[in-house]
């Protein structure tokens, strides 16, 4: 039988409960994503309240777009006094993200704030800093778990997140490993393994691998405007249902890449939404509002920051970015350029081409295939990766044999 003894962080105090009643906390509600805490052989374990997943963490992918949030909540204390001030070099600690509204009937309709019944917030680690904004993991897949493993992932991820939902009464908690589910539905493996590796087996089997990320002796990585972060989490959305009125679309059991939370060296938690303002603010050059408006070009490379978003560039350095390309090969002309996946449903983008610098047709570029007049656009999805854009332009259709090409883009 498990002690209902616990430790309540609240603000700078804290707090011994004595044998506890239960009752609603105040500071927590279904839907909400929970950052979790575990180290082995501690007896703590941690839970941060981080607010509702579809209203403040669905980002770019899913729908709208959640804001990118530096340093909104200091848990430095609360970490301190469950694992010790050195915490941020302990590579037994584990960190991870889950979150869901209802475990309900598969046959429910409703969609509360876009999101179907038994939606999951969950996390994977990323393989390194890489670049804010940016997807720096491998997806959930769980085209093959079936609607059974969906239901035992939202159940166990609800029996995790319920202890600090009746247990506590605060939104961060350190709780006795003997009251807290989190080992319970995260259990550990092996010591040893890499940071980035995915330990235990998460929610009885549903999630293989787990949902936690291990810690490292040393700093993870620098996270732009995050700082140097010990933990660095990207936060997947994945659909139970994808038919339901209402909803905010997404693919049936495959993740989608929101954004990364990241915890701090100096414990505090930033959100790097994958949006344009996210993505600037990974740049620690652009430092002003101005360096990161989307019409500015604070590299001087001739490139504004809305292309360089789009493009997958560098706004802080010209070198190496990528750029448009074109060829002539047999019949046709042929332009192509990488599309980061979240700028396709923030940024508006057209490609123009004429015979002169004078006029010019235009060609709308979208989500999929399409054409236009003469020309045809082509979008190969590569996974996680940018998308290739391929316009293919007859020569027959350009008077003079001579052709010039543009990609314009506007959204912001």
């Amino acid at each position: 039988m498990k002690r209902k003894l616990a430790i309540v962080i609240a603000g700078a105090s804290v707090l011994t409960a004595s044998p506890f009643v239960a009752a609603q906390n105040a500071n927590y509600a279904p839907g909400d994503l929970v950052l979790f805490f575990q180290k082995e052989g501690s007896t703590n374990t941690v839970y941060v309240n981080l607010g509702a997943a579809a209203t403040q963490f669905r980002g770019a992918a899913a729908g709208p777009d959640a804001p990118t949030r530096i340093e909104f909540l200091d848990i430095q204390s609360t970490l301190v006094a469950a694992f010790g001030a050195g915490w941020a070099s302990d590579a037994t600690l584990y960190a991870g993200l889950a979150g869901v509204f209802s475990t309900n009937s598969t046959n429910s309709t409703a969609a509360p704030n876009g999101d179907p019944y038994r939606t999951l917030y969950i996390s994977r680690p990323r393989d390194s800093a890489g670049t804010p904004g940016v997807v720096g993991s491998s997806v959930w897949d769980l085209a093959a778990a079936g609607n059974s493993n969906m239901t035992t992932a939202a159940s166990g991820i609800q029996s995790q997140n319920n202890v600090l939902e009746n247990s506590f009464s605060a939104a961060v908690a350190i709780a006795a490993t003997d009251v807290s589910q989190i080992d319970d539905q995260n259990p550990l493996v092996s010591a040893g393994v890499p940071p980035v590796t995915i330990q235990g087996a998460a929610m009885g089997g549903a999630l293989d691998g787990g949902i936690q990320q291990k810690g490292s002796a040393s700093v993870f990585g620098a996270m732009g405007a995050a700082g140097n972060v010990e933990f660095a989490l990207d936060l997947n959305r994945v659909l139970a249902r994808n038919t339901v009125s209402g909803q905010v679309a997404g693919d049936l059991r495959i993740g989608s890449f929101e954004g990364t939370v990241t915890v701090g060296t100096n414990g505090k938690v930033s959100f790097l939404a994958s949006d344009f303002a996210g993505w600037a603010l990974a740049y620690p050059a652009l430092d002003t509002p101005a360096k990161r408006a989307a019409g500015a070009d604070p590299d001087n490379d001739g490139v504004e920051n809305i292309m360089e978003y789009v493009l997958g560039g560098n706004p802080a350095s010209g070198a190496g970015n990528p750029s448009p390309s074109v060829v002539a090969t047999g019949n046709d002309f042929v332009f192509s350029f990488p599309r980061r996946d979240d700028s396709e449903s923030q940024v508006s983008l057209v490609f123009e081409y004429g015979s002169s610098l004078g006029s010019w047709t235009t060609v709308p570029v979208g989500a999929g295939n399409s054409s236009s007049g003469a020309a045809s656009v082509a979008v190969s999805e590569n996974g996680a990766a940018a998308d290739t854009v391929t316009i293919t332009i007859p020569k027959s259709s350009v008077p003079g044999g001579s052709l010039f090409g543009r990609v314009k883009a506007s959204g912001f």
